[in-house]
């Protein structure tokens, strides 16, 4: 078999997405039976037991053990291990933690999502604190209480990498050509979208570029590119050596993100095969390497991550594969082409938004990044300390600024899609069975870019008049959709909301609230225009009065809106 790894990655997943929508229970043993008898089976029916077998160890692996729904109101103590890299907020930090020793026993060696406003919190950092939270449909967030929290980085074996990067990273600032290009810079090298803001990241979205400020793949085959020139001057086999090396500490210097570890662990499994003269599957890795993500980590499924990333090189593997007898031009543009037909449809159920600019921009604004890469490392071996050579930097940081913004001003940006599972299921079932027919290359590219067009006019989203309230600790957030008027009844940063934006196709966005002063200038740009308020309003032809329950008058009917998770249809007869 060519792919051998193909049906076991199928069937593990097959498990855990069984296991998502039903939580079964089956013992490990189980699937080490089925596995038994595969020994002594012979042909298709052992490799049918194999799988049954994998599909029972994905039904296993993924199941979780149901937490009864309790809310903690009374401050309580926690002390816990951190378990991912944190997420960076306005006033706040995220992140996943294991629960060592607490209050509440039933909640022990569980992994919870904690906020805090505390500094100094990394991976691997324990942390003790008196918080209060909730555990609710077997999700557990906890929030910490200011000057009740302690961190300890004593034990914390990558405590030095984050401190090395802080410091590189302060250098960078002291050295940078502009704040924009710091901000563009921080994120291409570090990982790190913290000094990102909104203005500088939406010409990338607009392109459909914003893969290229998060570090994935491709800047990992571009820093392996650049170092194998760096190192020159050293034989092949010493430099796959270095590499080897160096590449899991990029990982987690750069956040340990799932599309960085994807790409390192492939570059280390063509690295050994190189150096062991092994033949190597590109496809047959990929398949490889997701199953042993998904075995160690199930979650790792339902993760945009994870799947734009999987999806993406899928496609560009793909696309080197058909038109692997044509000009390294057509292979480029095939590449890009694919990358996008594969990922759109995740782009679209998440974001709501498509830019078909993203084919030719994709190729011409990654070619700044191999001179950026190339140069950021000399900057780290030299610490951010050489100004000429961090501005020399940033000059092609801008070169990239500059590319990203012109596709952004053609305008080729489209928003309101919302497309079904069942519909990208059938996208892809369709797409595959282009792929195995016996057709030319460019008949292949035809039929698909069909396919594809056919499934951006059945993605639009229903633009009818709708009222969302989000539920909050005692306030709903309530946002109007109202044809390509838009309007966010809220008195702090509710930032969910603003995917909705892209979903329900606005073109023009009221902010309306007794709390201007609440927002930042990042969140209020994303707003034609804010109104300010005091217990009522009225704006066109809505009415909004803030009374226990928030009531809002329109088109004639009036409704009194529950802090609830809801979605009410203005064209309904509800109320």
């Amino acid at each position: 078999m060519i792919y051998p790894w193909l049906f076991p990655f199928l069937s593990l997943t097959a498990g855990i997405l069984l296991n998502h929508f039903y939580n079964l229970f089956v013992p490990i043993f189980a699937s080490l039976i089925v596995l038994g008898f595969s020994f002594v089976a012979k042909g298709i029916f052992r490799y049918g037991l194999i799988n049954l077998s994998i599909l029972l160890m994905g039904i296993s692996v993924s199941y979780k053990e149901k937490i009864p729904d309790v809310e903690i109101k009374t401050p309580s103590f926690f002390e816990c291990r951190v378990v991912s890299f944190p997420d960076y907020y306005k006033d706040s930090t995220s992140f996943n933690c294991k629960i060592l020793n607490g209050d509440y026993k039933e909640l022990l060696s569980k992994t919870v999502k904690v906020y805090t406003q505390e500094e100094n919190v990394y991976f691997y950092s324990r942390i003790a604190f008196l918080g209060k939270g909730k555990v609710e449909n077997g999700q557990i967030r906890l929030s910490t209480i200011r000057y009740f929290t302690k961190v300890d980085n004593s034990d914390n074996i990558f405590y030095p990498i984050f401190k090395l990067k802080e410091n590189l990273i302060n250098n960078y600032g002291l050295h940078r050509l502009n704040n924009e290009t710091f901000s563009v810079g921080t994120a291409l090298i570090f990982g790190d979208r913290k000094y990102l803001d909104s203005q500088t990241y939406k010409p990338f979205v607009e392109t459909g570029l914003a893969h290229l400020v998060a570090i994935s793949g491709s800047h990992i085959a571009i820093l392996f590119f650049s170092l194998n020139f760096i190192l020159f001057f050293i034989s092949e086999r010493l430099r796959y050596v270095f590499l080897a090396f160096l590449l899991p500490f990029y990982a987690v210097f750069t956040g340990f993100g799932i599309p960085v570890v994807r790409a390192v662990f492939m570059a280390l499994l063509f690295i050994i095969s190189k150096l062991l003269y092994l033949k190597n599957n590109p496809l047959n890795i990929l398949f490889f390497t997701g199953f042993l993500f998904l075995f160690l980590n199930p979650d790792t499924l339902f993760s945009v991550s994870f799947q734009l990333s999987f999806m993406a090189i899928l496609g560009i593997i793909t696309g080197v594969e058909i038109f692997k007898d044509y000009n390294n031009w057509i292979k480029l543009f095939a590449v890009s082409m694919f990358a996008t037909l594969f990922t759109a449809p995740i782009i679209l159920y998440y974001f709501y938004n498509f830019s078909p600019t993203t084919i030719f921009a994709t190729p011409l604004a990654s070619i700044p990044l191999y001179p950026i890469l190339t140069l950021s490392v000399f900057n780290i071996l030299t610490g951010f300390n050489v100004d000429v050579l961090v501005k020399f930097m940033d000059v092609f940081t801008y070169i990239f600024i500059d590319v990203v913004r012109f596709f952004s001003e053609i305008g080729f940006y489209y928003i309101g899609f919302s497309p079904s599972l069942w519909l990208i299921l059938i996208y892809f079932g369709a797409v595959f069975t282009v792929m195995v027919l016996n057709l030319k290359p460019f008949q292949k590219v035809g039929f698909i870019s069909l396919i594809f067009i056919a499934f951006l006019f059945l993605s639009k989203n229903d633009f009818s008049p709708k009222i969302y309230t989000f539920a909050t600790k005692s306030y709903p957030v309530v946002f109007l959709s109202y044809g390509e008027r838009c309007y966010l009844m809220a008195d702090f940063e509710y930032r969910k909301v603003l995917n909705l934006f892209k979903r329900e196709g606005c073109q023009n966005i009221y902010l309306l609230t007794e709390n201007p002063d609440k927002f930042s200038d990042d969140f209020i740009s994303n707003f034609n225009r804010v109104i300010n308020y005091q217990y009522q309003v009225k704006v066109d032809n809505l009415t909004f009065k803030k009374w226990i329950e928030p009531y809002l008058f329109i088109d004639g009917k009036e409704f009194f809106l529950r802090n609830e998770n809801k979605v009410i249809l203005l064209q309904s007869n509800e109320k």
